[in-house]
């Protein structure tokens, strides 16, 4: 059985005011595609749903549940589609988190808690 892509990494690009998630595997999808970023409390990245896949990045912050929303956003994919890359900001939002050098860990779907990462670079 075929699992979907996760993302093992962040990398934060400062200058371009962008992140790049590293997937374990493709994701199937245009070059160019619109994502729904779900931001939990405080600008919490709690992941990004593109090409009907959902990328899950944290948990929400314990007792913040209800104080998430979703926007939409322009993403790219990398020739190998195996980053996305998506903006920070946008018109009425902004993330804040993760801003780099910093790693979490975040339950899937079974409960199972993993360890991910961000990095600052410039790519």
């Amino acid at each position: 059985m075929l699992t979907e892509p996760m993302v093992e990494r962040i990398l934060i690009d400062l200058r371009h005011n962008r992140l790049r998630l590293d997937l374990d595997r493709p994701l199937a999808g245009p070059v160019e595609a619109t994502a729904i970023i779900d931001i939990g409390a405080l600008g919490r990245l709690l992941g990004v749903e593109v090409a009907g896949v959902y990328l899950a990045i944290s948990d929400p912050i314990t007792g913040s549940e209800l104080q998430g929303r979703s926007v939409e956003a322009p993403v790219l994919f990398a020739s190998d589609h195996r980053q996305v890359l998506l903006p920070r900001r946008g018109m009425g939002w902004e993330l804040s988190f993760p801003s780099g050098n910093q790693c979490w860990r975040r339950s899937d779907e079974s409960g199972t808690s993993r360890s991910l990462c961000s990095e600052l670079t410039g790519f």
